[in-house]
């Protein structure tokens, strides 16, 4: 064959390869992904689905705010959070850890007001929470302090505060003098035998899960393209059976 001829066949061959983004996309890794414990389950389920499509495991892990740091920094190509302030304030106090160019806010989460079954003491919303004998509970990482009714000189309306939203669920079901929590419907499902939930209308009630890429990934496209597959209707789908709308 002439030299021509080896030229073009080269040539060809060349073309025929994938792209770098292409090819990091397809080629079978394994994602870590890092945060809270309120959405760990959803991303979790999709990420099943996802390897299942795309044949990429996403490993999701839950940890608590101050790991975050070291786990993404050493191990983490993915980022999410329960709520956008959540991701504002981990990239505010750690500012080279997340690639912000690649933020997103997913899927949202209603607000309400959890009580118990019948709702006994006929709570129609956040307003009603400062009414004498209403003993509430209050997670230190849902940050909900806007919807609880101010204190007053020597008031003390929250029976119970605990750290995480699953903290939450266990006092609850193990406190029956607690009679309201504002928190996400999310809770509410895993709650749905023991609770009424009453939603907090607007834009006031609702909050979005973050994510982001990490800078230390090697795997950026592959990151981004799990990220795609949690705004498709499928993962959608996922996301309202677990509470989220």
């Amino acid at each position: 064959m002439s030299r021509k001829g080896w030229v073009i066949i080269f040539a060809l061959f060349l073309l025929a390869l994938p792209s770098p983004a292409c090819a990091d996309v397809l080629a079978p890794k394994v994602l870590m992904a890092f945060g809270p414990g309120g959405p760990h389950h959803v991303i979790k389920e999709c990420a099943e689905l996802y390897q299942e499509r795309h044949g990429i495991t996403v490993e999701v892990f839950k940890v608590k705010p101050e790991e975050l740091p070291q786990k993404l920094s050493e191990h983490g190509d993915l980022y999410y959070g329960g709520a956008e302030y959540m991701l504002d304030e981990f990239a505010r106090n750690n500012p080279d850890i997340l690639d912000l160019n690649s933020a997103v806010d997913l899927h949202p989460r209603r607000i309400g007001v959890v009580v118990r079954k019948g709702n006994p003491l006929n709570i129609s919303g956040a307003e009603d929470l400062g009414q004498e004998g209403v003993d509430l509970l209050a997670v230190k990482l849902e940050k909900m302090e806007e919807f609880h009714p101010p204190r007053g000189a020597g008031e003390k309306f929250i029976h119970r505060e605990v750290y995480t939203g699953q903290d939450g669920v266990a006092a609850w079901r193990a406190m029956p003098e607690l009679d309201a929590w504002v928190t996400y419907k999310s809770w509410h499902v895993t709650l749905e035998r023991e609770s009424d939930f009453i939603a907090i209308p607007g834009a006031a009630g609702m909050r979005y899960t973050p994510m982001a890429v990490t800078r230390r990934t090697p795997n950026r496209q592959t990151a981004l393209h799990f990220i795609d597959f949690l705004k498709s209707p499928e993962a959608r789908n996922i996301f309202k059976e677990h509470g989220w709308d």
